[in-house]
């Protein structure tokens, strides 16, 4: 479930990156891959560096809810990242 909402959080930030950068007539396609790339970023610095330092040994042995969590918290931090990208540098171009 949470590995459908992450393709379709990737897949709406890398639209939303192209669409942006097609009426700004910047290079749309390399911007929609680097949208793609900021959500992962984002995505993975949540998940890997912030909960594994905030969960320490639980990290690995977590519940089924928890599991669902930080998986949903870590589609939301790169879903922010991606869109702080926007904001601060495509949509200034």
């Amino acid at each position: 479930m949470t590995a459908i909402l992450s393709v379709l959080a990737v897949l709406a930030s890398a639209l939303w990156y192209y669409r942006t950068a097609e009426n700004r007539s910047q290079p749309a396609i390399a911007w929609a891959i680097a949208g793609a790339i900021l959500y992962y970023g984002g995505f993975l610095f949540w998940l890997h560096v912030i909960l594994k330092a905030l969960m320490a040994g639980h990290f690995q042995t977590h519940s089924f809810w928890i599991g669902i969590a930080m998986d949903v918290s870590s589609i939301l931090f790169g879903v922010g990242c991606m869109a702080a990208f926007r904001t601060w540098v495509l949509a200034r171009k």
